[in-house]
């Protein structure tokens, strides 16, 4: 039977097949109404939950511990007390320096070897064998020079025994000898291929052949 229309053009719910389908459009309009959309439920969840990406936040973190790295390195340099420059490795033989001064610094630095002071006529004395004495400790080295050179001597342990001696004849003009006190007690003074070697090795030798230590004078 053909379904009878209003002049609207609606159903005609008085009929029996009007009902139904009037019934079956309400029900239909019903879940529409009620139901929710998925896939922007989904996607609007999605945005909200999305985590930021791992490279970021490990480029943040290391930027974070570099500043704090440098500014801690800033500060520690600013409060840092400065340090006393470091000592030099050459002691310095100047004019206004008291001899007993230096053979003091000299044995300080070389603990087994002593430095000989003496007026160029010693040297005749050690030709022919003999003893020789040092020159007054609490003179200064300008107050006894034989020479006007004017210049100083720096001493380091690379320095040879016979250039040493050599440099004190030309800028002071006066006897150098290094000398060394063996372990029986007896004392000595360098001479022939010994006056070839170094300051620290002739030192080093003289320790490990027991020589005594800190005898300065």
């Amino acid at each position: 039977m053909p379904l009878k229309k209003t002049q609207s053009g609606t159903v005609d719910k008085r009929t029996k097949e009007g009902k139904a389908i009037a019934e079956r459009m309400a029900k239909a309009r019903a879940a529409i109404g009620t139901a929710k959309p998925g896939k922007k439920t989904a996607a609007k969840t999605a945005t909200k939950t999305t985590a930021k990406p791992a490279s970021t936040r490990a480029t943040k973190t290391a930027t974070s511990a570099i500043t704090k790295s440098i500014t801690q390195s800033v500060l520690s340099s600013l409060l840092k007390t400065p340090s006393k420059p470091a000592a030099s490795s050459e002691l310095s033989v100047t004019g206004n320096k008291k001899i007993g001064t230096l053979m003091k610094e000299f044995n300080k630095k070389f603990p087994y070897l002593r430095l000989g002071i003496y007026y160029s006529y010693a040297r005749q004395a050690v030709k022919k064998g003999e003893s020789i004495k040092i020159i007054d400790v609490d003179k200064t080295l300008a107050s006894v020079r034989r020479a006007d050179s004017g210049g100083d001597i720096s001493i380091s342990g690379n320095k040879k025994i016979k250039s040493l001696e050599k440099e004190f004849d030309t800028v002071f003009g006066l006897y150098c000898q290094v000398c060394y006190t063996e372990k029986d007690g007896h004392r000595y003074y360098t001479s022939g291929s010994t006056d070839e070697k170094t300051l620290a090795a002739f030192n080093a030798e003289c320790e490990k052949n027991g020589c005594k230590k800190g005898e300065w004078k």
